[in-house]
């Protein structure tokens, strides 16, 4: 991988970029180009293209928040591998 996911601790913020929309909460987002799929409890879809800023919340599974902006609410987005 490009970007180690394993260096991340709780807290870190990062930005994602939205690749690809699965289905209707499932994304494949990218993380300085590591591509991962994820499922967002957002109700607002994310657009293809889309920057996101999240924030690691919890490591094992991984897991990320919204960092308010956007008009997002502060909901997971758990990765889905």
């Amino acid at each position: 991988m490009k970007f180690t996911l394993n260096r991340l601790r709780i807290g870190d913020t990062l930005t994602a970029q939205v690749v690809e929309r699965v289905r209707a909460n499932e994304y494949i987002v990218s993380f300085r180009g590591d591509l991962i799929r994820v499922r967002s409890e957002n109700p607002k879809p994310l657009a293809v293209h889309e920057r996101v800023l999240v924030r690691v919340v919890a490591l094992n599974p991984l897991a990320f928040q919204f960092v308010s902006g956007s008009g997002r609410i502060a909901t997971r987005m758990d990765v889905s591998i």
